[in-house]
């Protein structure tokens, strides 16, 4: 044994086997995502920032010490001033390593034991135990400890030491140390410092805590029985219901065999370092729990406290494309549309008389007037709803969030309503966008249009001959003829057949007008159906990506969540 010693001896370069640590693997990856998505929603509404600093702290620290050395075992021997540790200390090392004092503090730095140092320099430096204070078991004498192979026990400073930093130390290493022993003397194993500050906050780390009571030497067995009693009902109180309690006494040795075998146990299994890492993620992901609880309401019986999330309820998209085409008009602009298209075809297939005139005029000011006003309304429609038409909308994403959030525990809720509303002011241009998009080509013209057109016109010619005619009989059959005219032109017995047949020719020119007017108030209402469950398609689209999409994406993350607190949980 040799003091500050690195290697040497038959266990220089032995090598220790990793412990299988897939499940901890699993557990500190499924940690680091529950931090990642805690991380994204935290906030005085949100997951608790001292948690998810608390959980990355312990993801550096586990990380940190897996990557160390898997193959050694770090025990601490902690206690107060007083309580034996360091005598336990040189017992269990075979030799007088580490200062003994009885009524006053002796060891400032902690003291390292290793049995095995092959590789446990980068972790005694992560430890932070000085050169000077690591000794080393790795001479041929020592042999029959070769069951201890990979053990480094550190005797740390007392934990009441009034020596500056030195509960700082005991406070850090407790932290890392895979294995803690509290060393408690008769007079002062009830001492409310030990429980308060160290024991009661590692409650439900029972597995890689142990508590021994030395100096048993000073007790009778009746004695020693009764403090071992008294010890346990504390530790109970204090959830540590599994905690090995060993009696001992560094002076006489008696219980060094029980405490050696406790340490061949720790190292043989290999499980201390994964042990207190599992127990420091149980601590953790407890307090994960409440953000996936879900209401008992709406929780089958039988879940646990992690359940899956609710979907978005069915038809939910389409009640949406109904708000918004309510918010948008989209009805009025199917209105509208079908009025312009009957106000252009009367260019086409309008009265006779209405046509001529607006022919020979050159317009028509009370419907050019409207009909510019109609097309300068769906030409509008681009920009999106507005003002009240908003509200409408905000009311309909509120109705949804309304839906969605509630059976969901805290910050889910909140955040699923952020979601539905994520969005929402990209909404109204999407919409105007849609409705643009489903709308015809202005001022279209359909090709029976023009031939009708061509058949009025051809009445309206008739029409004026017919008339002319009128006036050439009139002109010479009623007037004295001033020379000889053809007898079609001042025959007045003409006047009734030609007078009837204008009437006949206006009364087929209103009736194509009628028929044709009719098929074009026909395939105007077919359009504004089309154009309207087109925009109607379209807004589906827009609540769909805008609106149900985040919210689904919300819900995905609070069901990845519950399923990664279960991973972490094991």
């Amino acid at each position: 044994m040799t003091p500050g010693s690195s290697g040497g001896g038959p266990l220089a370069g032995q090598a220790f086997p990793d412990s299988p640590a897939s499940a901890l693997s699993d557990r500190l990856t499924a940690l680091a995502r529950l931090v990642q998505i805690g991380s994204a929603r935290s906030g005085p509404d949100g997951f608790s920032e001292q948690l998810l600093n608390d959980a990355q702290q312990l993801l550096a620290r586990a990380g940190q010490r897996l990557r160390m050395s898997s193959a050694h075992t770090v025990v601490a021997l902690a206690g107060g001033t007083g309580s034996g540790k360091s005598a336990l200390f040189n017992r269990l090392a075979g030799a007088d390593f580490s200062a003994v004092g009885v009524t006053r503090p002796v060891t400032r730095d902690p003291h390292a034991c290793v049995w095995g140092v092959a590789g446990s320099g980068p972790l005694l430096e992560w430890l932070g135990v000085q050169r000077r204070h690591r000794y080393a078991r790795s001479s041929p004498l020592d042999r029959g400890e070769d069951a201890m192979a990979g053990l480094i026990l550190l005797d740390l400073p007392d934990h009441d030491s009034v020596v500056s930093g030195a509960s700082g130390q005991v406070d850090r290493l407790v932290g890392l140390a895979d294995l803690i022993v509290w060393v408690l003397d008769p007079q002062k194993y009830a001492d409310a410092a030990v429980h308060r500050r160290y024991l009661v906050p590692l409650s439900g780390h029972s597995e890689v805590i142990a508590v021994v009571l030395n100096q048993a030497d000073r007790l009778s067995a009746a004695q020693a029985e009764d403090c071992v009693t008294d010890l346990r009902r504390l530790l109970e109180s204090e959830d540590l219901h599994d905690v090995q309690v060993l009696v001992t006494s560094a002076l006489t040795g008696d219980g060094i065999g029980e405490l050696r075998k406790l340490l061949v146990q720790a190292v043989s299994a290999r499980r201390a370092a994964t042990a207190r890492i599992s127990a420091d993620v149980d601590a953790i992901v407890a307090k994960f729990g409440p953000y996936a609880a879900r209401p008992a309401q709406s929780a089958s019986s039988g879940d646990s406290a992690a359940g899956p999330a609710n979907s978005v309820p069915a038809g939910t998209v389409e009640l949406l494309a109904d708000a918004f085409a309510r918010a948008a008009g989209v009805p009025a602009v199917g209105e509208s549309l079908r009025s312009a298209r009957e106000l252009r075809a009367l260019d086409y297939v309008g009265w006779p008389v209405g046509w001529l005139a607006e022919r020979v005029t050159g317009h028509d000011p009370a419907r050019k007037v409207r009909l510019g006003k109609l097309w300068a309304e769906l030409r509008s429609v681009t920009a999106g709803p507005s003002g009240a038409q908003q509200a409408e909308i905000d009311n309909a994403l509120t109705a949804v969030a309304d839906k969605v959030g509630p059976p969901l525990p805290m910050p889910w809720s909140q955040t699923v309503r952020s979601a539905a509303r994520s969005m929402a002011k990209d909404i109204p241009g999407a919409l105007g966008a849609s409705m643009g998009e489903a709308l015809p080509v202005e001022n279209e013209i359909a090709g029976w249009w023009r031939l009708i057109g061509a058949w009025q016109g051809l009445l309206l010619g008739c029409v004026i001959v017919g008339v002319a005619w009128l006036g050439v009989i009139v002109a010479f059959g009623v007037l004295p003829a001033a020379g000889h005219v053809p007898r079609l032109f001042d025959d007045v017995s003409l006047l009734p057949w030609i007078g009837l047949m204008i009437a006949a020719i206006l009364l087929l020119g209103w009736l194509t007008a009628s028929g044709c007017m009719n098929l074009v108030r026909v395939a105007a209402e077919r359009e504004q159906q089309r154009v309207e469950a087109a925009m109607r398609s379209r807004m589906t689209t827009v609540a769909r990506d805008l609106v149900v999409l985040p919210i689904e994406q919300e819900l995905f993350e609070y069901e990845r969540f519950a399923e990664e607190l279960r991973v972490a949980t094991g």
